[in-house]
């Protein structure tokens, strides 16, 4: 027999089971092994994004965007206003309403203040303004 009929006898598809039956068929374990181990991490991922993904929107949420702080900023330096939080609500052409929460919103001339500051601010209605008393 030739070089190379052995090399085509010995990758032949009998020879390939019988090397898995004198071997216990090692192959199969290992590739068992290897799918229970990707399933694994998967369901460890898929937990750890449950459990641990949310918190990142909720840091950035409580931050607010970026209008937001400007807007904030901009009222606390209107008299009378005190600490300011805002929350803006947008559509697709822009702010829809804005909600104001600020420690002087009992004084008349500070609630009219604000809402003709976020008025011109956003170029809302000033009638989108709600403005409400910050509790102590």
């Amino acid at each position: 027999m030739s070089p190379k009929n052995m090399a085509v006898k010995r990758n032949s598809p009998d020879d390939r089971r019988e090397r898995a039956a004198k071997r216990g068929d090692a192959g199969g374990r290992i590739r068992d092994v290897l799918l229970l181990s990707a399933l694994a991490l998967l369901l460890l991922f898929a937990v750890w994004q449950i459990f641990y993904g949310d918190k990142e929107e909720s840091q950035v949420s409580a931050v607010g965007s970026e209008s937001e702080q400007r807007l904030c900023a901009l009222l606390s330096e209107i008299d009378g206003v005190g600490e300011v939080r805002v929350m803006i609500c947008e559509d697709e052409n822009g702010a829809e309403s804005v909600v104001v929460v600020c420690e002087g919103a009992n004084d008349l001339r500070v609630n009219m203040d604000i809402r003709e500051a976020v008025s011109a601010a956003l170029g809302t209605d000033e009638k989108s303004v709600k403005i409400y008393l910050m509790k102590e």
